[in-house]
């Protein structure tokens, strides 16, 4: 390979020269961009006696870095390892095409020391690349790529520049802010006029060749080809349809798929998971499907049809409560066997533990999660999928955090569960799972009554109970008569709050009054008003035990406040359950369902019947409603009737962190529900919410 005369003559002078450059242009960017030069030709080692990557068609999968700081070299995957790069040297707010060059810049100069490592000996103490700016900086601890970081990265992920036929050293330094490859020299990339390019709409693959001379584009990003084996799953007024990759996805990420039923038209999309949920389907009418998947240079062709799928009607089913039973525990290997990974989904057997008989098709219960790694979410529903279109918790790390659910089974009386990281990385979470009830089409189950949310129980004001929770001293509430509960209620919804702690710990809610439960409802730490839904059996006197644990020895007190939603009961004239695949049908970060986040203390009305599965006889849904990106701490309440000034609240929130909790909640008479935020202080404050619907009741006549 020929190398350019007048080079640095090694890697410290070229960080002094970059460092020099840099200076100059703090100003304009805003942002330190530390950049590799080319440096002099290192000495080609034995390839085996590293990484041993020898291809220059495929990037290496792994990566072996030289931490400087910690004198360690750490194996890093490939992909993480160039988005870190990124966020790190390319600043996100530039043009998507200067950043696709960028991308390909930073990938091929890993590359190339990938296959000519740089120092070290044995296979832990060689390295490819250092972390700091005598090669690219990498620092996760400091730096996590955007959006805009990973797309590039994304759509020029199979392309790479070869020059006489051989993979060059791709080189790039700060540069100045001149136009457009005015100060090129055929061998770096400058990224202060590469960033003039962008904004000039030139390509990246036209950015690199403009710089680089003598170099051709080696895989440039084509259309993707068909996705293949194609294949649905019948559901209530809806299919789930599922797919593989493209045997040729065009040298770039699949950036999303539609799926489009025939006859009707009716689609679903994702951002690269390879299964979604085509609702709004006629029951008894057969469909067939089709998939076309996007990637930068645009959409390849349909997918053969998958063969006939029929949706078709479930049963009505009623309610059954059970005694609190945990089923779950990977801490334990109860239920699974060790810690959940992100982005693999494992599938449960649900019937047959618990109390939950074989007919169940869905149950009711609490979901934990702990022993997270890193911050995301879980996600729990009946098909099991590595990358979900709905979430059920949110949770940073260093909190153990439950949430209710109400979600259908799958075949075989199954869940699907899948923890998903916020980052990108190898991150693991224990997670637990307490059934609380099922829903079957035995008639001798209970049928659902929805009610307006009514506080029932609050300590602060001697609603309820006289006085604060001490720990672990069961206490009785009577909920039969209260908040429109009769007196043959079996079961009740609502939203348990717990406020005052003085230590952390959990709450129990369930039919019997223990000191030490078995399971717990609700999760939380101190100095942090949290709530969960429940749906919970009463005794038969209609009350609800309920007792607080504090996690350490001592005498520790709690407040607990809990609002009533509905009942169930043996009474004909209720409503009968239909379990649903979690669908979003509210997210106003991208105007779905409403446009706009919401201000506070201003309640917005969004239609539920006609969306996600939901008809338009539907009385009350159950669901999970997320909160994000607010700017003041405060409550969210959902309910039929809208309410500036809410009398409940449904889900509690700090800044600085998305929360979710389930919902059993009744419609409106046009089949709507009506949101509130409302911050804890006055001023101008708003937030994003999102509403995943999970199923429906609807009155018990309805065949």
């Amino acid at each position: 390979m020929a190398w350019p005369p007048g080079r640095p003559a090694g890697e410290a002078r070229r960080g002094f020269e970059a460092a020099a450059i840099r200076l100059g242009l703090i100003a304009l960017f805003a942002v330190a961009i530390w950049a590799p030069s080319l440096p002099s030709p290192a000495t080609v080692e034995a390839a085996s006696a590293c990484t041993g990557w020898s291809s220059s068609v495929t990037p290496p999968t792994t990566i072996k870095v030289m931490r400087v700081s910690r004198n360690t070299v750490e194996t890093v995957d490939f992909r993480t390892y160039v988005r870190t790069v990124m966020a790190a040297e390319w600043p996100a707010s530039w043009p998507a095409e200067t950043l696709r060059a960028g991308a390909v810049a930073v990938k091929q100069y890993a590359w190339y020391y990938a296959m000519h490592y740089r120092g070290g000996s044995g296979p832990n103490g060689c390295y490819d690349v250092s972390d700091n700016s005598n090669d690219q900086i990498y620092t996760p601890e400091s730096y996590t790529p955007t959006t805009s970081q990973i797309q590039a990265v994304s759509d020029t992920w199979g392309e790479s520049l070869l020059k006489s036929g051989s993979l060059i050293l791709t080189g790039y330094r700060p540069g100045s802010d001149v136009a457009c490859g005015a100060d090129a020299d055929g061998y770096h990339l400058f990224q202060g006029s590469a960033r003039r390019c962008g904004l000039n709409g030139l390509k990246g693959e036209a950015i690199l060749l403009a710089y680089y001379s003598g170099t051709v584009v080696q895989n440039p990003p084509g259309l993707p080809g068909p996705p293949t084996a194609v294949t649905g799953l019948p559901m209530d007024s809806a299919v789930w349809v599922s797919w593989h990759t493209p045997d040729d996805t065009g040298n770039a990420d699949i950036d999303t798929y539609v799926v489009t039923a025939s006859p009707g038209g009716q689609s679903c999309s994702t951002t690269g998971a390879l299964n979604c949920v085509v609702t709004n389907l006629n029951d008894g009418d057969p469909y067939t499907f089709t998939v076309v998947a996007t990637n930068y240079a645009g959409s390849g062709p349909a997918s053969a049809p998958s063969d006939p799928v029929t949706p078709v009607t479930g049963p009505p089913t009623y309610y059954s409560p059970l005694p609190p039973a945990r089923i779950l525990d990977t801490r334990h290997n109860v239920g699974l066997t060790g810690v959940f990974h992100t982005r693999i989904a494992r599938t449960f057997t649900v019937a047959g533990s618990g109390g939950v008989p074989a007919g169940a098709t869905a149950v009711t219960g609490n979901l934990t999660v702990t022993n997270q790694t890193g911050r995301g979410y879980v996600y729990v529903g009946p098909i099991a999928m590595d990358t979900p279109t709905s979430s059920t918790l949110n949770f940073p790390t260093n909190d153990n955090r439950a949430n209710a659910v109400t979600v259908a089974l799958g075949p075989g009386g199954t869940l699907g569960i899948t923890y998903v990281a916020s980052s990108l990385g190898s991150f693991t979470a224990d997670v637990i799972f307490d059934v609380t009830g099922f829903f079957s089409v035995a008639t001798d189950g209970a049928t659902y009554t929805p009610l307006d949310p009514a506080r029932i129980l609050d300590t602060r004001h001697n609603v309820g109970l006289t006085g604060s929770f001490a720990t672990r001293v069961g206490r009785t509430l009577t909920v039969a008569g209260f908040g429109g509960v009769p007196s043959d209620a079996t079961a009740v919804t609502g939203t348990v709050t717990v406020t005052n702690q003085t230590s952390r710990g959990y709450i129990y809610v369930g039919p019997a009054t223990m000191n030490t439960p078995t399971s717990s409802t609700l999760n939380f730490p101190t100095g942090d008003n949290r709530a969960n839904a429940v749906t919970v059996a009463l005794d038969d006197k209609g009350r609800l035990g309920i007792t607080y644990v504090a996690s350490n020895l001592g005498s520790f007190h709690a407040d607990v406040i809990f609002d009533v939603t509905g009942f169930f009961s043996a009474a004909s004239d209720g409503a009968t359950y239909k379990p649903l695949n979690p669908a979003r049908i509210l997210d106003t970060r991208h105007n779905v369902g409403l446009t706009g986040s919401f201000a506070t203390r201003v309640a917005r009305t969004f239609p539920v019947a006609g969306f996600g599965g939901v008809p338009a006889d539907a009385t009350a849904v159950t669901g999970n409603v997320t909160v994000t990106n607010q700017t003041g701490r405060g409550y969210i309440y959902v309910g039929p009737t809208p309410m500036n000034i809410p009398t409940s609240s449904t889900l509690n929130f700090p800044t600085g962190d998305n929360r979710a909790n389930a919902v059993t909640v009744a419609l409106d008479d046009k089949g709507q529900l009506s949101i509130t935020y409302v911050a804890s202080s006055l001023g101008s404050y708003s937030a994003d919410v999102i509403f995943d619907v999970t199923g429906y009741f609807v009155p018990a006549a309805t065949p």
